[in-house]
């Protein structure tokens, strides 16, 4: 394997795929991932879950590839030695810190480290002229300077300078600013936001947005505008894409993607059993008794048979004897022997994650997954998607979320795609007309939609890979991904005209552009993958590549005139591949040598081959695709 890689570098360096316009460098070696966030249980009490960073600031680190280790800084600091292996030290703090020379002693050693250091909100020290010489070390890594002033709101201020890609996300400044403290800037890359004192200050300048060589600094107030009842309309005044992307320098560096597979955005439904036995008020079903778990069968996952629906069936949801009971599990049994119900073997933490009118910002998305109350206990996956209607043990409530979830959908896959659509439901949706078609109209927008469907389980497995996965830079654009499990997706936002040089990559069996990101496929059977980039637009690499598929793809071998692969999925499968050469192709489906379907297709102009596989794909098929001209030669 080292003399793999030690070829493909050369190689990749002869081909020219080095020293790309506006790449930035990146250190050689295993991209660290990890982000170690600090945070005062005293100002954010209940654990991390309840922490600004994670509740606000996770979802984005996240998709920008990062895994965050939480710290009460109240606990004893991490040795400075140990800290080496993140790739940043983050902190929102809201005042002073418990214990603020300790705090400062130890950040001013990790500041010396090969780490880089980002501070929202509150430096977290009272800087007084004792420590400012300590704070200013810090803050130098943002290229930054404290002068130890704060002025106080004032219709003076005026704003100077402001850079609109990182300031102004999703709220504006107010016309009176709040308190903020008197920065200059000293060799800051990027500068957010500058402000003119007011006149009896003689014209000084305050930078309160800045981003350094080693970090990178959003003041108080002025990196986020922070919620007032009701608490959930907070937000984004920084651009936290832009932010963090220039703060932990990684502009060009491949992201674990967790919202893509087959190079089509992921579907996934997760049925609840709240409100399993319940009658059903439903004209045509509350007369005969119907339970609402019987008319989620009937109306919702029947109809849609070519969507996914993973049940979290727990033991205790049944009535423990009598009529109610055998009738409960007679239901249970239905619906788990329909071909496209699996019962999960996982556990889904159903917090909010909203995007749409009345949760008008990225900070109501949740982050990948939550911690566990107990210390060592495994990360809990979060529900992608959550605008459901709510419920308690009694009744449901007045309030129908479903509604709003269709713009959630919407607004978590452009400009940016974060989240995979998702419909999370209770069986207690059978219950309520107005719930029901809420549902049956967002799996009728997922049916039609060009989504890759697959089960709750496989979204879960994914996300245990983005935590698992290694990403080695061997130089001139080439990374090793390895030990990625589940992840099948790597994605290089403002990727321009590159796209991934086929020849010369390894377990990458094919790529498409979504705007600005190229999201490029894995194929499973491989590992570690190696993934080049390459942007000269040469000639094509001489084989046929995937562009998209409803089902996930697999042990993919191919050349302009033949392919061979293995797929597995819901619904009809649908394929795109590019790079097929002139011609008429013969194309069929086999399980088990058992030939299923076969049909001719030709490629379009472009070389595009599409097909449609009509059978059912919940067990794997193998699939070739054969030029029929090479074939009769």
């Amino acid at each position: 394997m080292r003399r793999l890689l030690s070829i493909l570098v050369c190689l990749s360096a002869a081909y020219g795929v080095c020293g790309v316009a506006g790449a930035r460098a990146q250190e050689l070696g295993l991209v660290k991932r990890e982000i170690l966030a600090l945070y005062d249980g005293g100002q954010e009490s209940g654990g991390a879950n309840f922490t600004r960073i994670h509740r606000f600031a996770e979802l984005v680190l996240n998709h920008g590839g990062f895994t965050v280790e939480f710290h009460d800084i109240r606990d004893k600091l991490p040795d400075p030695a140990d800290v080496e292996r993140y790739r940043a030290v983050l902190t929102w703090f809201a005042s002073s810190v418990p214990d603020p020379d300790t705090y400062l002693a130890w950040a001013q050693e990790v500041s010396q480290k090969n780490v880089r250091y980002v501070i929202l909100g509150d430096i977290g020290v009272a800087v007084d002229a004792d420590n400012i010489a300590t704070v200013n070390q810090l803050l130098a890594l943002a290229g930054l300077r404290h002068t130890g002033g704060l002025v106080a709101p004032t219709p003076g201020t005026r704003v100077l300078q402001k850079d609109p890609d990182l300031v102004e996300f999703e709220c504006r400044l107010d016309p009176v600013l709040p308190y903020y403290p008197v920065i200059a800037a000293t060799g800051a890359a990027r500068i957010g936001l500058t402000l003119e004192l007011p006149e009896h200050e003689r014209g000084r300048k305050t930078a309160l947005v800045a981003v350094g060589s080693r970090g990178g600094y959003a003041a108080l107030n002025y990196e986020f505008c922070h919620p007032q009842p009701p608490l959930y309309q907070g937000r984004w005044l920084i651009n936290p894409f832009e932010f963090f992307r220039d703060a932990l320098g990684t502009e060009g560096l491949p992201i674990a993607d967790t919202t893509t597979v087959s190079g089509r955005r992921m579907y996934f439904g997760l049925l609840g059993a709240e409100g399993w036995s319940r009658p059903s008020k439903i004209e045509g079903f509350r007369d005969n008794g119907t339970t609402a778990a019987e008319v989620v069968l009937r109306e919702l996952i029947r109809p849609f048979d070519k969507l996914p629906t993973t049940i979290d069936l727990p033991e205790d949801i049944f009535p423990k004897s009598g009529r109610s009971a055998m009738e409960a599990r007679q239901v249970a049994q239905e619906i788990l022997a329909s071909p496209n119900v699996q019962k999960t073997t996982r556990h889904f933490r159903a917090s909010r994650s909203r995007f749409d009118a009345e949760y008008p910002s990225i900070s109501n998305l949740s982050p990948l997954s939550s911690l566990a109350n107990s210390p060592g206990a495994p990360r809990t996956t979060n529900i992608a998607l959550n605008a459901g209607a709510i419920y308690d043990n009694a009744q449901a409530s007045e309030e129908n979320g479903f509604a709003a979830l269709k713009q959630t959908a919407a607004n978590s896959d452009a400009p940016r795609r974060l989240k995979p659509f998702n419909l999370n439901y209770q069986a207690g949706v059978g219950e309520r007309p107005a719930l029901l078609q809420s549902v049956r109209q967002l799996l009728q927008l997922a049916s039609a939609a060009p989504l890759a469907p697959v089960s709750a389980d496989r979204y879960a497995a994914i996300v245990d890979g983005f935590f698992d996965v290694r990403v080695e830079h061997l130089g001139n654009r080439s990374w090793q991904i390895r030990n990625r499990g589940a992840v099948q997706t790597i994605r290089f936002d403002d990727a321009g005209d590159s796209d991934a040089a086929l020849a010369l990559s390894r377990g990458v069996i094919g790529q498409r552009h979504v705007g600005h990101v190229l999201y490029v496929a894995l194929d499973e059977a491989v590992d570690p993958a190696i993934v080049v980039l390459d942007s000269s637009k040469r000639a094509p690499a001489g084989r046929l590549a995937l562009e998209e598929s409803r089902w996930l793809v697999r042990n993919v071998t191919t050349n302009p005139c033949a392919l061979r692969f293995d797929a597995q999925g819901y619904g009809a499968g649908e394929f795109s591949w590019s790079g097929a050469s002139s011609g008429r192709y013969s194309i069929r489906a086999t399980r088990s040598s058992q030939e299923l379907w076969r049909e001719n297709a030709e490629p379009d102009a472009e070389g595009r081959l599409r097909f449609t596989v009509p059978v059912a794909g919940i067990a794997p098929v193998t699939i070739e695709a054969t030029c029929i001209q090479s074939a009769a030669q």
